[in-house]
């Protein structure tokens, strides 16, 4: 397959390239992986609040709780995102975050009304009303009557009150709730607040349960992923959970690995209703070989470049389906409607006919392309309005989002995969790096030092055996690495630099059976695990 650098047949799949962060990787250019913003939801769980969290469809997103979240593996997606189709583009084809994911993954709901309200509200009388606290100079952030303060949401609802009535229960119910919602679902980059506009979605716990919760994250990821595609961005928000998880069930960058889980002790027994969505299987018993190594972006970069089919899990969920609760499989037609995704002042497209494979149906070549609107990428949430005036169009398209629902029933033909292999090939980029070898030696060695500066400091910072044996490890192959490409380049600095920080000879650490993939273990124990398996 050609490494196809651009794309004259179907230039408008790249018509952004040129202001895309992976056009900056392809020149050898520094590109800094992105600073994830993610809280952790620091209140105590109350089993009274469970009834009113259940209400509301969000249930399962409590119950996965959080997840440590890898920041270069995040970045290396969002390279290859492309904000033209909301599809991923790999060497294997497109790929994308679908609303079947949103539903499995998180258990969130996909039918219901579109999250979008007014936001022009008096934000200080809607925080006392629905949380019974009087507002102080610390409730919201300086300059601003909308984004409450978390630490504020700490210091008022912490712990529920023993002997609290059922009004109070409801109020520090919803602070949870607020706090859920604000910190893995819709996570903006000031990193200390929550915006209040979700308050009033969560009002009342049956109506909020009516809510297309699915749908908004979704579209809260689409455009975190778009705006992330610029070269100067350096934040990325929003549902990070699910983006991390998809990409650990569908590929194996970075992927953990995970002890069995009991059945009657995790998944609620008998009871489906009671057991977690098939996210939660990442939050537990997980075992993360190579910690250090899956924070090395240009590792995770080879690894996206040298994918093949036999490396991606395009139906993950087929022999799952039936241990999981039912809202995982509810409203299953939705998986594949083209209806626009909302939320408040966000609308994205949705394309599910470009990753049929993922649904195992046919396959069209070309897929059909649905316009993602760069003028919609232009609407910020800077100021109040009443967002369901200014999207009654799309809103009224959501409306109708079972009669937009892809109606092909057939199978995935695997003996059209070449050809659809040959018009990718022709349409996308399909590698960042040159994959028969190292496009630019001066920039490969510029790189390779950059990582060892890295590793070292790492080191400096680290007092585990385990990880600084693995360090030692990585610095070998590097110096390696380095050896290999000095001599064309020219630079005794590149190597001088290196052979001054290399801390000591690498020693040798033992590489497990449970084993987590390529990223995270050094090329050497990579080498040595192939050869003795064969």
């Amino acid at each position: 397959m050609e490494n196809t650098r651009g794309a004259q047949h179907y230039p408008v799949l790249l018509k952004l390239q040129s202001t895309h962060r992976s056009e900056c990787v392809i020149r050898g250019e520094s590109v800094e992986r992105l600073t994830t913003r993610q809280h952790k939801i620091e209140m105590q769980w109350d089993d009274r609040y469970e009834k009113y969290v259940r209400k509301t469809g969000l249930y399962g997103l409590h119950q996965i709780g959080h997840i440590p979240t890898d920041h270069a593996l995040i970045s290396a997606l969002v390279e290859r995102w492309r904000q033209e189709t909301h599809t991923f583009h790999f060497p294997v084809g497109e790929m994308t975050i679908t609303l079947q994911d949103v539903a499995v993954l998180l258990g969130l709901p996909i039918d219901g009304k579109a999250i979008s309200s007014r936001t022009d509200l008096d934000w200080s009388a809607t925080v006392v009303e629905l949380l019974g606290k009087e507002i102080t100079p610390n409730t919201f952030r300086k300059k601003s009557n909308v984004a409450i303060n978390i630490s504020w949401l700490h210091a008022n609802f912490y712990c529920c009150p023993k002997m609290a009535d059922e009004k109070t229960v409801q109020q520090y119910a919803r602070a949870y709730l607020l706090m859920l919602i604000g910190s893995v679902l819709f996570t903006d980059h000031s990193g200390d607040t929550i915006p209040a506009i979700y308050l009033p979605l969560i009002e009342d716990f049956e109506a909020a349960g009516n809510l297309s919760w699915g749908s908004g994250a979704l579209a809260y990821l689409y455009r975190e992923l778009c705006l992330a595609t610029k070269p100067k961005r350096k934040q990325f928000g929003g549902p990070i959970l699910l983006l991390q998880i998809w990409s650990w069930e569908r590929l194996p960058m970075g992927r953990p690995s995970i002890c069995p889980i009991t059945e009657e002790t995790h998944l609620g027994g008998e009871d489906r209703e009671k057991r977690p969505p098939h996210g939660y299987r990442w939050c537990k018993d997980r075992n993360f070989s190579g910690l250090v190594s899956r924070k090395v972006l240009e590792a995770y970069r080879k690894e996206i470049d040298h994918l093949n089919d036999g490396d991606v899990k395009w139906n993950p969920y087929e022999n799952q389906m039936d241990l999981l609760p039912p809202i995982c499989s509810k409203n299953s037609d939705l998986w594949r409607t083209t209806a626009p995704l909302i939320h408040f002042w966000i609308v994205e497209m949705y394309n599910p006919g470009r990753v049929e494979r993922q649904f195992n149906c046919y396959q069209v070549i070309p897929p059909p392309l649905c316009d993602t609107m760069d003028a919609l990428h232009n609407l910020k949430n800077r100021s109040a309005k009443d967002w369901v005036k200014v999207h009654h169009v799309y809103l009224k398209k959501w409306e109708n989002r079972r009669k937009h629902c892809l109606a092909n029933e057939r199978p995935y033909d695997i003996s059209k995969n070449d050809a659809y292999k040959r018009w990718f090939s022709n349409a996308s980029i399909l590698y960042l790096n040159d994959p028969r070898g190292l496009p630019d030696n001066y920039s490969a060695g510029k790189r390779l030092r950059k990582i060892a500066k890295g590793v070292v400091e790492t080191f400096g910072d680290t007092t585990d055996k385990k990880t600084r044996e693995f360090l030692r490890d990585l610095l070998h192959e590097v110096r390696a690495s380095i050896e290999d490409v000095r001599e064309s380049v020219g630079d005794e600095e590149v190597f001088a630099a290196f052979d001054k920080n290399l801390i000591e000879q690498p020693a040798r650490t033992q590489v497990h059976n449970n084993d987590a993939g390529p990223s995270c273990r050094p090329a050497t124990k990579r080498t040595r695990r192939s050869s003795s398996s064969k």
